[in-house]
């Protein structure tokens, strides 16, 4: 089910069980002597696929699962390591629904970020934003980082952000303050090569970086600008920003243009309204 690519020696990737299931992208990472599951996926079954397809990568233990956040098709696997540490950040703990019982793990949480490993080290930041408890895993020596859903690669959702679901208790959607930052954060990083939670691996990363942050900051301005005006979020049509027209030339090419026109319009129509709350 799991086929892992190698992005280096030490760190692998699966792309292609998110294009049959409902899963996200998988990966493993090593260290010096065991290896980081990175996610479970959206079902036991790939968290068995996924942990027999890193140790059969590696001929090592897995001594760790780190989970970017709390969503379902990043956690539903996780039964499968549940005989490792889990990692995550303290927010992602905390926000973690009550029917996840995690009595029988051994779990390391931290708040702002945690280096694991000796020789060979990971590092693990809290940069909230897609979730309040989302948290990425970056190799400084390989400068590959694992984003998790603060990243959707453009053949997923058409690229845009997904603001909703980010905090179980309350209910609210994303924080478009905190993709910012993490954005501006990952620059200083100097990441070359990132892992989204959806799609395919990212390589033109400043790039992608710089139009993440103008994407954001233009619909922020514009939001605002709207809201200024006194305008409620039904009277506010979202402006042609490069990423929302490229979406809309991207419907054109998909095989059930319908389908995609309709899944585009419900998805721009979430992405006003989490702006629109969080800014109002």
């Amino acid at each position: 089910m799991v086929q892992l690519d190698e992005l280096s020696s030490r760190i692998v990737t699966d792309t292609t069980t998110q294009r049959t299931s409902r899963s996200c992208t998988l990966g493993g990472i090593l260290l010096d002597s065991s290896v980081i599951a990175v996610e479970s996926g959206s079902s036991l079954d790939i968290g068995v696929s996924l942990r027999s397809a890193l140790e059969s990568q590696f001929n090592l233990p897995i001594s760790h699962l780190f989970l970017t956040h709390t969503h379902p098709d990043h956690r539903n696997g996780m039964m499968a390591f549940k005989d490792t540490t889990l990692i995550a950040s303290s927010r992602c703990i905390e926000d973690i629904p009550r029917s996840v019982k995690l009595g029988r793990w051994s779990v390391q949480t931290f708040d702002d970020r945690f280096i694991l490993g000796d020789d060979k080290q990971v590092e693990f930041h809290h940069v909230a934003g897609h979730t309040v408890g989302s948290s990425v895993a970056f190799v400084p020596d390989e400068k590959v980082l694992f984003g998790g859903d603060l990243f959707f690669e453009q053949s997923v959702n058409f690229g845009l952000p997904f603001m909703s679901f980010y905090q179980n208790r309350p209910k609210s959607d994303g924080n478009p303050e905190e993709y910012i930052a993490a954005y501006e954060k990952f620059k200083t990083l100097k990441v070359e090569v990132i892992v989204p939670g959806h799609g395919n691996v990212i390589y033109d990363v400043q790039n992608y970086l710089d139009m993440q942050i103008k994407f954001f900051k233009d619909l922020r301005a514009f939001i605002i600008s709207e809201i200024k005006d006194g305008k409620s979020v039904d009277e506010i049509n979202l402006p042609q920003l490069e990423p929302i027209e490229q979406a809309y030339v991207d419907v054109e090419s998909r095989q059930q243009k319908s389908a995609a026109r309709r899944f585009l319009k419900n998805y721009l129509e979430k992405l006003k309204r989490s702006f629109y709350s969080y800014y109002s």
